[in-house]
């Protein structure tokens, strides 16, 4: 029997297509690597490999013939497309939807393109791992992973061979890579050597090829390895694929975890385009949901399918490993923020699209009549306060009268409401800002009707009161910190002493590399001091202030400073519901520091957040934490929990959860040996500084309702005073739709690619299996979900079917 240890040889050239260069480098990279590859696979018997169909792209568009050799090749076995999704994204900070976007579209593409569908996931250099991406490969069709990070000096295995067992209980294959996915230039012989004795497996993997900017194997590489390697007698040295390798190797260590934590500066660094990323997540979402709704009641006769794509292209490239995590030099900054800020713009118009062809179906507006149209992007009935601006109909310039509004539902009813100020400046009786509590019906639009006449003007109104209590809600900004001191639900105290804006010393390394960063991100924390005279920005301010106070809410601002930065905090105390809304709108002025907001909790628990299509316990030691949009203390009596709008850093110690808003390093600036990190004989530029603006809610909620929580708070619905244009020549029908449960969400709503079905993605998000069902018009389909299970169910010519694939 042949004993011998046997060594996969993975040929591949790591290619960010953004890193240290913008991406018409990153195309150059990829053109010439590929173009040397192919020209070897003529001359050597071996495979070359690669994923990322970002970079295909490149040769598709700029080398038409090379991509058409390739296609040759794969077909030949000698080009392995390797990974199979769109790109090698962060693997932390997106959204479950969008790990789904990012496999399916690769093997949408690579199916269309070469006729393959890799089995093998690739995702090598991502700074961490989420957990919950498990399911999501899993039901993708992958059984396997391979990746490089975190390093073993970052996070212990029980092996670098293990099974990775998702939150759900899915099960796949992983690997993490001893050594490294590349070799130097003609040293690669000697790498796979190395490589192979540093892995106490009988079958184990060495990938090797010029990487980082390309290049691939060389003519030297290749010629070292046949004479060197393939000619042995101790080893067996093969050239392979990632999926060749997983078929020969059964692991049996189980890893139930996420794959933390590596390089954590990376969960705050560059916020700007986490919070554009975030944005557009939700944007896309937004307008896949209310597109879907006017395709299913016949509004729109065609689903925006073309302007939807256009915008998800633009998050899944946005998405790559050295944008989102803010690890890339300035340019690659700026490229990730004109990819999200046309993605943003793209899927608003599908949205807007949407929205006026539902619209097309109400009736005109009656004599005196501001309608609101509200559509409710949540398959539930939604009571909500929804915020809108319009305008009067002519500008008053009489300042001895003033107007006065009177708010109605459908049904005629008078609804309280709360005159808010409006974003214009304009000190004029013209433009107006109401808030009101609304009524919204599943999917679908809701009407109210404003009424506007005019009374005697009055003195505008002095607001004093720094305390909210109506017996079941308690509420107190100090009067003379501007800090929230307390927030009580039905008697229990879930705020201890110390709130507040904090700033710690940190490096201008944005990646966080160095050991002591894996224990905590910061050190020497200093609180921000109330602005006893407000000046710069907040010339004029009072420390505190009272700004709104109505039915809705009462409005307190607070000013702050440390150092050369400086901040202000906004609370919307509301007054019919538990929560607490606080936006921070923070001036970033100083370097080598991270700014964070602290939370003292009275509630004693278990921290966790939110992952892909799923929730997870978090470190409470002061290590850095990645979560999405929601962490919480689970207690025996519901969670207290932080929803937020786009940051994902925290860390807890000492009873007290630490939100990661900015951090003040440098571009592309890390540690080598004893070197020097920045230059020091001219101005480097920093990253965030300046305005930032970031926007929390706190609240109180059962555990399996932090999802739908957190889906209301980033996907608020869409109020717009409108004129309805009536088309009486179109038809449509109602869409009635329903799910049972607070404990399952339904995070997406879109027509299928390629097909007339709309497909639904339910989440349980809940530890526990649970009993659900989805109703579409008549039509009930019952679920039954197991743990954290998420489940897709396409709709079409009135059937309700459930997918045991994610469909994209």
């Amino acid at each position: 029997m042949d004993n011998k240890k046997r060594v996969h040889m993975i040929c591949n050239a790591h290619i960010d297509p953004i890193w240290q260069w913008d991406w018409p480098e990153g195309v150059s990279a990829t053109l010439s690597t590929f173009y040397s590859a192919v020209k070897l696979c003529d001359e050597f018997d071996y495979i070359f490999c690669h994923n990322e169909v970002t970079v295909y792209k490149y040769v598709e568009e700029y080398a038409p013939a090379l991509f058409a050799k390739i296609q040759e090749l794969v077909k030949a076995g000698k080009w392995h497309i390797m990974g199979g999704w769109y790109l090698q994204p962060d693997c932390n900070m997106i959204s479950g939807e969008s790990a789904v976007r990012q496999i399916r579209e690769g093997q949408r593409y690579f199916k269309e393109k070469f006729g393959v569908c890799p089995t093998t996931a690739i995702n090598l250099d991502p700074f961490g791992h989420s957990v919950g991406l498990v399911q999501i490969i899993k039901k993708c069709g992958q059984d396997s992973y391979l990746f490089a990070r975190p390093f073993s000096h970052e996070m212990i295995l029980p092996s670098d061979q293990f099974i990775w067992r998702g939150l759900d209980g899915s099960e796949i294959k992983a690997t993490r890579l001893n050594g490294g996915y590349g070799s130097s230039l003609g040293k690669s012989a000697r790498a796979i050597r190395d490589k192979g004795k540093l892995q106490n497996f009988p079958v184990c993997a060495a990938l090797w090829g010029v990487g980082n900017h390309g290049g691939g194997p060389s003519r030297r590489d290749l010629r070292d390895i046949s004479e060197q390697l393939l000619t042995g007698d101790n080893v067996e040295y093969v050239h392979s694929t990632p999926e060749k390798f997983f078929s020969e190797i059964n692991p049996t260590d189980v890893v139930d975890t996420s794959l933390h934590i590596s390089m954590p500066g990376c969960y705050t660094s560059m916020y700007r385009v986490k919070k554009l990323h975030a944005q557009l997540e939700n944007e896309i979402s937004l307008a896949e949901k209310i597109s879907s709704a006017a395709y299913l009641t016949g509004a729109l006769s065609e689903y925006p399918e073309k302007e939807i794509q256009d915008a998800v292209e633009d998050l899944l490239n946005a998405e790559f490993h050295d944008i989102l995590p803010g690890s890339s030099v300035q340019c690659g900054e700026d490229a990730g923020i004109r990819f999200l800020n046309h993605g943003i713009l793209e899927a608003e118009r599908a949205k807007i699209k949407a929205y006026f062809a539902l619209s097309s179906a109400e009736p005109a507006a009656a004599e005196g009549e501001y309608p609101i149209v509200i559509f409710n992007p949540h398959p539930y009935e939604l009571c909500e306060n929804v915020e809108c601006e319009f305008m009067l109909a002519d500008q008053n310039w009489n300042q001895s009268i003033h107007s006065h509004i009177t708010l109605k539902d459908s049904k005629g009813n008078t609804v309280k409401y709360q005159v808010v100020k409006e974003d214009s400046n304009l000190n004029l009786d013209w433009r107006k800002r109401i808030v009101f509590k609304a009524d919204m019906k599943p999917m679908s639009l809701t009407r109210y009707s404003v009424f506007v006449d005019f009374t005697e003007a009055k003195d505008a109104e002095k607001y004093d009161s720094f305390v909210f209590d109506n017996g079941e809600k308690h509420v107190e900004i100090d009067s003379k910190t501007g800090l929230l001191s307390s927030y009580r639900i039905n008697g229990k105290e879930y705020i201890g002493k110390g709130f507040g804006l904090c700033s710690f010393d940190d490096n201008a390394d944005p990646w966080g590399m160095s050991s002591e960063q894996l224990k905590r991100i910061g050190t020497n924390e200093k609180a921000f001091s109330s602005m006893t005279t407000p000046d710069g920005v907040f010339k004029g301010m009072k420390t505190v202030q009272v700004i709104e106070d109505g039915d809705i809410y009462l409005g307190i601002e607070a000013f702050f400073e440390c150092d050369n930065t400086k901040a202000r905090i906004l609370y919307k105390i509301y007054k019919n519901n538990p929560n607490v809304d606080i936006d921070i709108t923070l001036y970033m002025g100083d370097i080598d520091r991270i700014v964070k907001l602290k939370l003292p909790l009275e509630a004693e628990g278990t921290l966790i957040g939110q992952v892909p299509f799923g929730t997870e316990p978090l470190f409470m030691d002061g290590r850095e934490n990645v979560a999405g949009r929601f962490v919480a203390v689970d207690t025996d009596n519901g969670c207290v929990a932080l929803l937020n709008n786009g940051v994902y850093g925290n860390h807890y110690e000492s009873g007290s959860l630490y939100t990661s808003l900015a951090r003040g390093v440098t571009y592309c600036a890390h540690p080598i040996g004893e070197r020097q990190l920045i230059p020091d004989d001219r101005f480097t530029a920093k990253i965030d500084q300046g305005e930032s603006r970031y926007s929390f809610r706190l609240t109180v909620a059962k555990r399996e309702e932090l999802e739908r929580r957190a889906l209301e708070f980033v996907q608020k619905p869409y109020a717009l005073n409108i004129f309805p244009v009536p088309t009486e020549s179109r038809k449509t029908k109602a869409l009635e739709i329903s799910v049972g449960g607070d404990h399952i969400s339904v995070n997406t709503v879109k027509k299928a690619y390629g097909s007339d079905a709309v497909i639904f993605r339910l989440l349980n998000n809940s530890p526990e299996s649970e009993e659900s069902y989805l109703e579409v018009n008549g039509e009930r389909l019952f679920l039954i979900f197991g743990k954290y299970e998420v489940k897709t169910v396409s709709y079409q010519n009135g059937i309700l079917e459930e997918s045991y694939e994610l469909i994209v």
